[in-house]
């Protein structure tokens, strides 16, 4: 029996944080439909309706939603690259460690590996008596750019102690991702320290690799202040490793989404 023709040589899957929108990465998905590289951006559990949603949801369901997400992207294209932004950022080098054999390419931003609030540490010891956290706008650059945020400002306890448990568990792991990865990160983000892009790029284990810096940004670099040098650097990565029949793709747009 004849193999099914896929629709495209190459897709994109783009992942969200935690407490994250669609809209804080579909740049990422408008920037590639101009190529007409088909793009998948889904919600990953406990997003998209209420912080209560994300109560018992832990860094293993994230993992699933995008393993399954880049599973139905792939019975479309051939190929794929994921790009994550935050938490995303883990998801996709988790992917890329699991799932390599028809990924081109990763890109993390700002990749959650170490949380830069001086008080996080602690959440740990008062995780007993507080089932939620606050989620300070801390994402921008400017206090007027934080009113657009459409995030959760809240999150459980436990969520994002899960989120710390993910990237205890993957850090050790990444000398194992061999597909092609891109870091970016901004010296001034307030929620993940820096030092995270730095520790991830030094740990992985593939031959190609790149950490890109960008200097004013705040965590949500993809609607910032730098976003169209971020979006940049992100759209060159990912059409530097296109399949050579990709730029006969005649269709763009998402394939799954909200």
């Amino acid at each position: 029996m004849a193999e099914p023709t896929l629709a495209a040589p190459y897709g994109v899957l783009v992942l969200h944080g935690l407490t994250s929108s669609l809209a804080s990465v579909t740049p990422v998905a408008d920037r590639l439909a101009h190529h007409a590289i088909p793009t998948a951006v889904p919600w990953l559990r406990g997003h998209g309706t209420r912080p209560e949603d994300l109560q018992g949801v832990t860094w293993h369901d994230w993992y699933a939603d995008a393993a399954a997400a880049l599973d139905d992207l792939l019975g479309q294209c051939a190929e794929a690259a994921v790009v994550g932004l935050s938490m995303g950022g883990l998801v996709a080098l988790h992917l890329a460690l699991a799932r390599p054999e028809r990924l081109r390419a990763v890109v993390a931003i700002a990749p959650a590996l170490r949380q830069a609030h001086p008080l996080a540490p602690l959440v740990p010891f008062v995780a007993p008596f507080r089932r939620y956290l606050s989620v300070p706008a801390r994402g921008y650059s400017a206090a007027t750019r934080a009113r657009l945020a459409q995030g959760y400002t809240r999150l459980p306890t436990a969520a994002f102690l899960s989120l710390v448990a993910y990237a205890r568990w993957l850090e050790p792991r990444l000398p194992q991702v061999r597909v092609p990865t891109l870091v970016v990160h901004s010296r001034a983000d307030r929620v993940i320290h820096p030092a995270s892009a730095t520790r991830i790029y030094a740990r992985l284990g593939c031959a190609e690799k790149a950490l890109r810096w960008f200097e004013r940004s705040g965590h949500e670099m993809l609607v910032d202040c730098e976003a169209d040098a971020v979006l940049d650097a992100v759209e060159e990565f990912v059409l530097a490793h296109r399949p050579a029949d990709a730029s006969s793709q005649v269709a763009a747009g998402p394939v799954s989404g909200p």
